[in-house]
């Protein structure tokens, strides 16, 4: 064996022992719990037991004809889509403003995207709770500033999710990016200006080409946390906004179907899974600096 292959098989072994202790936390907490979701999806259901051991297709069967599961699924991927698009587009402009502001304003804008990360979900949903409503703090801001002649009300809306959502999710898109833009060389930016390239040229040419790779990431975990959230549309938005994660809780805890909400859960894993090899496919083959 060669210096070189020897070097590599050394480095190789040393990988995969710092990353034994993680991969065996997996094992033992993660997959047999999910593990234990599939078998549970296949269990038949008797009320008033919570399921009945056997092995049936009939909760994968009903996730394609009740239609009120489909639309539990087609409202959590609109309102994720929506919520990941949006925040990654504001945190990419938040991130490219503190990667090119000085470092005072750097540390502050980063210690304000921490605050959501230090307060639990509860927390936040209580402080919309004093934002949103008719006599919350919103309201009496827009009737003060001319824009709106009546106070309104904009808790229990799809807006209200929308924003919880957004709120929820921008902080992992902000640090993701900023990650990635602090791999470049500003001095790229001040080359193109010297070469005569307008600021848009120099976006459009220089900074997201060397981005995008932290975009397609970015909008994959928001999506990904997005689909994951369901305190927060249940308790901002309509009764008539269900989601897949509100259907979980309702046959888990109101129906004490275990077997069918396992198998809601079961497809949303797999859902998951393959946004994730989906967005591995289209990110950009290239590395940053």
């Amino acid at each position: 064996m060669t210096d070189a292959r020897r070097r590599r098989t050394g480095e190789a072994l040393g990988f995969w022992l710092l990353l034994a202790p993680s991969l065996l936390l997996l094992v033992l907490v993660f997959a047999r719990t999910v593990a234990g979701v599939v078998r549970m999806s296949f269990n038949g259901w008797t009320p008033p037991s919570f399921y009945v051991e056997d092995v049936v297709l009939d909760h994968y069967v009903r996730l394609a004809t009740d239609p009120l599961i489909r639309e539990a699924a087609f409202n959590t991927v609109v309102l994720a889509f929506q919520a990941a698009l949006t925040s990654v587009v504001l945190a990419y402009v938040m991130t490219l403003i503190v990667w090119l502001r000085p470092k005072r304003f750097r540390l502050t804008v980063i210690g304000l995207m921490l605050c959501p990360l230090l307060a639990s979900e509860i927390s936040i949903i209580f402080g919309w709770w004093l934002v949103l409503p008719r006599n919350g703090l919103l309201s009496y801001m827009l009737v003060g500033s001319g824009l709106v002649s009546e106070k309104i009300n904009l808790l229990y809306t799809e807006f209200a999710a929308f924003l919880g959502l957004v709120y929820a999710i921008l902080p992992y898109s902000f640090f993701i990016l900023l990650s990635v833009m602090d791999r470049q060389d500003r001095l790229l930016i001040e080359a193109s200006a010297d070469l005569g390239a307008s600021p848009l040229s120099t976006f459009r040419e220089v900074v997201l080409p060397l981005t995008w790779r932290g975009v397609v990431l970015a909008f994959s975990q928001a999506l990904i946390w997005a689909f994951g959230i369901y305190a927060t549309p249940s308790a901002l938005g309509p009764d008539t906004l269900w989601t897949m994660g509100q259907r979980i809780q309702e046959e888990m805890i109101g129906r004490a179907n275990w077997p069918l909400a396992s198998a809601i859960a079961v497809a949303m894993i797999a859902a998951i899974a393959l946004l994730l090899v989906v967005m591995r496919t289209v990110e950009p083959k290239e590395r940053t600096a």
